[in-house]
């Protein structure tokens, strides 16, 4: 096995907060992914939405854990995040780092 690429995953679950509709959400998410495609170490952003748990998932990766850490502090203060983030349920964030521990499985 040939050794994992150097990248850190950022995992952030939440829910949004009561009386916010999937529309209104997804009507900020765009300005997020901008801004944070612009941060120094960003690779990739996926947000998906766990129906059953209702909640969801938003997936970045990043260069360094550094780079990860320093976005989510510029983050808590952008003007492109913060419509995002007055539409979640803040005391459901759970927010996990993790370094790449193999290489990626790609289908064949």
């Amino acid at each position: 096995m040939s050794p994992p690429s150097q990248k850190v995953v950022e995992l952030v679950l939440f829910r949004l907060a009561d009386g916010v509709s999937r529309e209104q959400f997804l009507a900020t998410v765009d300005a997020v992914s901008a801004w944070v495609a612009e941060q120094s170490g960003f690779i990739t952003r996926e947000l998906a939405h766990d129906a059953a748990g209702d909640r969801w998932i938003d997936l970045i990766w990043w260069r360094t854990r550094g780079d990860a850490e320093a976005a989510a502090e510029l983050a808590m203060t952008s003007e492109s995040c913060a419509p995002m983030f007055a539409l979640i349920d803040m005391p459901s964030v759970q927010i996990a780092h993790g370094d790449s521990a193999i290489p990626p499985a790609v289908a064949r």
